[in-house]
């Protein structure tokens, strides 16, 4: 009997570590560990908060979700559906940062709406900085979604923010800016 349940604690926890088992990256040839956590979305600010940016990132399912919303600062995660985009838009008193996390697209920018005199490509690792004033768009060129994160500064969204779909994104910012 204490035999069997050596064998078994010993037969699962060799499975627990190689679930949980360093890998090769195929970027670099590095080892990295690769755990894969479950995440908790919900906006952690203005609290202190360490996390796993890649994993909240590409877990992402919604248009838009806050993390961590500051008194100056906010960062969200964002899932742009394949063929879809974040829509034309300019933040006047807001300098924006994002990092693709996965798929890729293209970022536009311009100083007027509408016309666009900056356009780059983008993937995977590519960060991009918006400044305040510019019009600009990301689209998502490819089959698979575009997951990246922003952070704004200052902050553009209410705590808490959630968007499930663009079209929810679009009305709130209209609602907030009406007003």
């Amino acid at each position: 009997m204490k035999k069997s349940l050596l064998v078994f604690l010993i037969s699962s926890m060799l499975m627990f570590i190689s679930c949980n088992q360093t890998t090769e990256s195929s970027d670099h040839g590095a080892l990295e560990t690769e755990i894969v956590a479950d995440v908790e979305f919900r906006d952690f600010g203005p609290e202190p908060f360490v996390f796993n940016i890649e994993e909240y990132t590409t877990q992402n399912e919604t248009y838009r979700t806050s993390v961590w919303t500051g008194e100056y600062m906010q960062m969200t995660v964002m899932s742009i559906p394949a063929g879809g985009d974040i829509g034309e838009e300019m933040h006047s008193d807001i300098d924006q940062f994002l990092r693709v996390e996965a798929g890729t697209g293209v970022i536009m920018m311009g100083d007027e709406e509408g016309v666009f005199n900056f356009e780059e490509r983008v993937e995977h690792d590519f960060a991009i900085f918006i400044p305040a004033g510019k019009w600009h768009n990301l689209v998502n060129d490819s089959d698979e979604p575009l997951k990246v994160y922003s952070i704004y500064s200052p902050a553009e969204h209410p705590h808490s923010t959630v968007h499930q779909t663009k079209e929810e994104g679009v009305a709130a910012h209209e609602a907030h800016h009406n007003h």
